[in-house]
This record gives structure tokens, C-alpha cells and sequence, in this order.
């Protein structure tokens, strides 16, 4: 069910903003996000931005491995206080499961209106977090033991960037869960990381492995 609301710490976008409600095991989620993800795809200055440098923001849209993943971040035990970077955190949701779950959590993404937005549902939910806007090309030196994303190895061009933001972000002895929906270069993904010497692991929605 989505409400119309009038985020005062959001910037404007065409179409508006929404609010909805989103259960997550036992835990529940009041989330704002764009009420219309299309109408910001066609803006035009979003539509220049992609001309310029093949950036397409489709952080406005709820996507569905979000929920599987966000639940399985929630079932899981983590030692409270670790910091964990979320990498195209789009909405937040994952992010916010990570959050109830104790971990502190700083949300990433190319887009600055993203971070905003996932900085006001971590708020907007009682959580207290940090925002970085961060280009996958440009990795920072701070390392992370815990890395998430969702729906981020949807195009081969991301495959190389991630892995080397791996490279220099994840510290020794970390881990990254990456969620996914089944699209056709997850395999690729995949092999790609278990090529450049990457331990992979890959399980299904209900957390079970998968061969």
C-alpha cells in the first residue's frame, strides 16, 4: 500500500514521493521511496547524465531480490557494532535489515538523491547510519568487513569495477553478499569472481546452498 508523503529532508523529483510499509521476517519497515520510478528515468536531466556517462540511476525502483535478501540478512547472526558497506543501495531496504540486525551500516551509491533517500529511511525507522557517495570506478582506502549489494552485476560493464572495489574495500577476512535475481550475467558474474581467485559461495532465497 502506498501514501503520498511530503519528505521534508528529500530533495524534489518528478513524480513525487510515496510511502510504504515492508515486512521483513518479524520486523517492520516504513519506507519512503519515488512514487513514479519511471517519471525519473525520463527526466531530462537524468537522461543528459546518461548521455554523458552511461549512468542510468535505478536506484528508485524497489527491486524484487531486495526482499529475499533482506531477509536473509535479517535471519542471520552478526557481532553487533561491525561496519558494513551497502554498494548501490538504491532505497535502502537491504541496508535497513542490516541495521535492525546490529550491524552499522554506511549506504553507498552513485546517486546522491539514493544516499539521501537511504539515509531518511534508516531515520525515518529509528537507525542511525552513514552516507557516502561513492563511485565503483574510484574505490575509497577504507575497508569494510562486511560488504552488501542487491541487483548490482545486472551488466557485465559493473563486473569489472566491483571486484576491484572488492579488491581495496573489503577487509581481509570479510565477506560480501551479493543478491541477486536470477538475471543472465549473475552467472557470468559468477565465473568472472571465481576466475580472479574469489571464494564463492552461492545459496537461493531460503538460504539453502545451491550447487
Amino acid at each position: 500500500m502506498k501514501t503520498m508523503v511530503p519528505p521534508r529532508e528529500l530533495p524534489a523529483i518528478p513524480g513525487g514521493w510515496a510511502e510504504r510499509t515492508v515486512d521483513i521476517g518479524d520486523r517492520r519497515f516504513v519506507i519512503t521511496l519515488p512514487a513514479l520510478p519511471d517519471a525519473v528515468l525520463d527526466d531530462p536531466d537524468v537522461q543528459a547524465v546518461h548521455q554523458r556517462d552511461e549512468f542510468m540511476p535505478y536506484w528508485p525502483y524497489l527491486w524484487p531480490a531486495a526482499y529475499s535478501m533482506a531477509e536473509a540478512v535479517g535471519r542471520t547472526a552478526w557481532a553487533g557494532g561491525t561496519p558494513a558497506l551497502e554498494i548501490g543501495a538504491g532505497i535502502g531496504l537491504v541496508g535497513l535489515s542490516a541495521l535492525a540486525g546490529g550491524l552499522r551500516v554506511t549506504f553507498s551509491d552513485y546517486a546522491a538523491d539514493s544516499v539521501a533517500l537511504a539515509l531518511h529511511n534508516a531515520k525515518r525507522n529509528g537507525y542511525d547510519a552513514r552516507g557516502l557517495v561513492l563511485d565503483w570506478r574510484e574505490p575509497l582506502p577504507t575497508r569494510y568487513p562486511v560488504i552488501l549489494g542487491c541487483d548490482v552485476v545486472y551488466e557485465t560493464a559493473n563486473h569489472e569495477p566491483i571486484l576491484d572495489l572488492l579488491d581495496r574495500m573489503l577487509a581481509d577476512g570479510g565477506v560480501c553478499w551479493l543478491g541477486d535475481a536470477g538475471r543472465q550475467h549473475g552467472g557470468t558474474f559468477y565465473h568472472r569472481a571465481r576466475k580472479d581467485g574469489w571464494t564463492v559461495k552461492l545459496r537461493g532465497a531460503s538460504g539453502r546452498p545451491l550447487d
